[in-house]
């Protein structure tokens, strides 16, 4: 496996990859570091060292005719053009000789670059997890690590890409400001052995924090949304009055994380109905007007919608042209009852959506390999959907030979092809491709842990 670990400047990307390393629960791993590559390639007699110096001239030269590291940063951290123009020189020589020294080793490889994206060095990785952290935190690492002023500090970060672009181009996010670095090792070792990991998404970790997002939805600057993660729980209609304290501050944490104000929180009494509600001035946690409903539609500015679940499936719907959002929660009844192509037609009736504009996400759920009924629901589905699609698509019969009289069913694909249906493209449709019970280490699951699982929130909000 290569791991790409980046980040910018004081971060702790390195600390992180060292503490990965040195952790007795991974296994034999080796770092190839691009700062140290860059300098061992960085001396006289190197190619590297010969097209810098034709570049820069022998004025970045110390007194032994080896490159001061200062001299050429007071000259890329304020000109940007030159900055470009290192980088791209680092790219031909730094690139070439990690892609080298990964095929001379057997085990596996963290690759730690600070710009592991920039320079298509993540393009091999299995993995990219960036490292963020607060500016303020970066500029005091960097002050004391370095040496360095205030403003030199943030001469190098403004010179560096933001948050988002990390976010948007990793596998696994950790927002390091205060954190206890054995346990985040510990916790992205966990990542590394889990199913919780394709193109599609990126996890965001902030200390206990864990929020999953579509890189597609990140696309929108107008939109946020989240599917939280274990340990944090929401509560279920049933434990809600028990853990009221716990889950306001949950609220409050993924919202700081966010940008958003917890106070906006809008959740619905979820009774797997088909029930899809327009939510104008409703607010809070089980308002009457929103008891018995299990979808919620808006076009309101800094409403988050927040629903639950512990295995039944998330739906994420946006119109980005009308501007409007909604969440569903569509388990198995609610799956037959097709409330998601309710709330598309509450989108079309509502707002005047043109279901081709729409685009969807699915968030983790449980798949077809758990979701194992009897024939008599079998039946159902079968009935229900025999006009979009054959019963072979969505059914799997159980291994009679080991005395398995159940039938497998894949509910997303149903979900998938009700929403097609309704007009919906199909390349708008973005899978998170993960199963609650596989993944139950990481998501809340009714099946896997029955009346002891806690509840996952999705939220979405306007901003």
């Amino acid at each position: 496996m290569i791991i790409g670990i980046t980040g910018n400047s004081g971060a702790g990307k390195t600390a992180i990859a060292k503490q990965i390393v040195d952790n007795e629960k991974s296994k034999q791993v080796i770092i190839l570091d691009a700062d140290k590559i860059a300098k061992e390639l960085a001396v006289p007699g190197k190619e590297y060292f010969s097209e810098i110096i034709n570049r820069f001239g022998h004025e970045i030269l110390s007194s032994e005719s080896v490159i001061d590291r200062k001299k050429l940063a007071n000259i890329i951290f304020t000109n940007l053009k030159e900055k470009e123009v290192l980088d791209s020189i680092t790219y031909k020589y730094v690139v070439e000789e990690i892609k080298d020294r990964i095929k001379k080793v057997e085990q596996d490889v963290i690759i730690d670059a600070p710009l592991l994206i920039e320079s298509g060095l993540n393009k091999i990785c299995d993995i990219t997890i960036s490292v963020l952290a607060d500016k303020e935190i970066k500029v005091n690492r960097i002050c004391n690590r370095d040496s360095l002023g205030k403003e030199d500090a943030l001469l190098r970060l403004n010179s560096q890409k933001e948050d988002e672009f990390y976010i948007k181009n990793s596998n696994y996010v950790v927002i390091n400001n205060n954190i206890d670095l054995e346990k985040q090792a510990i916790d992205i070792i966990e990542f590394l052995n889990s199913n919780l990991y394709n193109d599609t998404i990126v996890i965001i970790q902030k200390e206990d924090v864990k929020i999953l997002q579509f890189k597609k939805l990140l696309e929108y600057n107008d939109l946020v949304h989240a599917f939280t993660l274990k340990p944090l729980d929401f509560g279920s209609n049933q434990t809600y009055s028990n853990v009221k304290e716990s889950v306001e501050n949950n609220y409050k944490l993924v919202c700081n994380l966010l940008g958003i104000d917890c106070n906006n929180v809008v959740r619905a009494f979820q009774t797997h109905t088909k029930n899809v509600v327009k939510v104008e001035n409703q607010n809070g946690i089980f308002p009457k007007e929103l008891i018995d409903v299990d979808g919620l539609v808006t076009d309101k500015k800094e409403k988050i919608l927040s629903l639950v679940f512990a295995d039944c499936t998330p739906i994420f719907l946006y119109d980005p042209n009308k501007k409007v959002i909604a969440n569903v929660h569509s388990g198995w009844q609610g799956t037959l009852k097709k409330i998601a192509k309710e709330t598309v037609n509450k989108m079309i009736n509502e707002f005047d959506c043109d279901p081709q504009d729409i685009i969807c996400a699915i968030g983790p759920t449980i798949r077809k390999c758990h979701f194992e009924v009897d024939e008599d629901i079998k039946n159902e589905f079968v009935e229900a959907f025999k006009n979009i699609c054959n019963e072979s698509e969505f059914v799997q019969k159980g291994n009679i030979e080991n005395n398995n009289q159940k039938y497998y069913i894949d509910t997303v694909c149903l979900n998938k092809k009700m929403l097609v249906d309704t007009g919906i493209l199909e390349e708008n449709i973005i899978d998170s491709n993960i199963c609650t019970v596989c993944s139950s280490n990481s998501c809340h699951s009714y099946r896997a842990e029955k009346e002891n699982s806690g509840r996952s929130t999705s939220i979405i909000c306007k901003i």
